[in-house]
């Protein structure tokens, strides 16, 4: 590809298709190192994203099933935290399960076949980064969206999971409003952009 073929399409960076799709620039490396979202490279190795490639990946990233609603897996040790989300889901319209511990949520993943992962970070026995490093080496589970939540944040932690995978990382006790911009990510059209 050269200098003039980038020059004459419309390409965004991985920082702005980050902005756009409200995820960290790692997310969107991670997409593209798995081939969910496909990049070009420029002759200096930047990768660059074809707006119409950004708003493919969206649009079949954050299209609800019309048949079923969202399945979320609830993955965290603290029974009450992970039921209290789990009332809250539901009245907001997904299909949600939970699981209490990490080996626990690996039947869930094959039985429920959840859409989005909603993963701890600490847990006893397996923690959240070693469930989200096996969801995401699965050739059968890589398809799910992560969104970890821990009560211990701190950037390393964030940094972490989120070069294991995850798309978001948010703190406890969790924000209803974050949660629910991280489950319904905006679509590009609706940024006003």
């Amino acid at each position: 590809m050269t200098k003039t073929d980038l020059r004459d399409k419309s390409y965004l960076t991985p920082n702005q298709v980050a902005e756009r799709l409200m995820v960290s620039p790692i997310t969107v490396r991670g997409w593209a190192l798995r081939g969910l979202l496909k990049a070009e490279v420029t002759p200096g190795g930047h990768r660059r994203f074809l707006i119409s490639e950004v708003e493919r990946f969206s649009r079949e990233r954050h299209t609800h099933d019309r048949q079923r609603p969202q399945r979320v897996l609830i993955v965290d040790d603290n029974q009450s935290l992970a039921r209290y989300l789990q009332d809250f889901l539901i009245s907001s319209g997904y299909s949600t399960e939970t699981s209490f511990d990490g080996f626990d949520a690996g039947w869930k993943m094959q039985s429920f076949q959840p859409d989005i992962l909603l993963l701890d970070l600490m847990m006893p026995r397996l923690n959240g980064f070693d469930v989200c490093r096996q969801v995401r080496n699965n050739p059968d589970t890589r398809h799910v969206r992560v969104i970890a939540m821990t009560g211990y944040p701190s950037p390393s932690n964030e940094n972490r999971i989120l070069a294991e995978g995850a798309e978001r990382c948010l703190n406890k006790p969790i924000d209803e409003a974050l949660l629910m911009s991280a489950l319904g990510a905006a679509v590009i059209g609706d940024q006003g952009r």
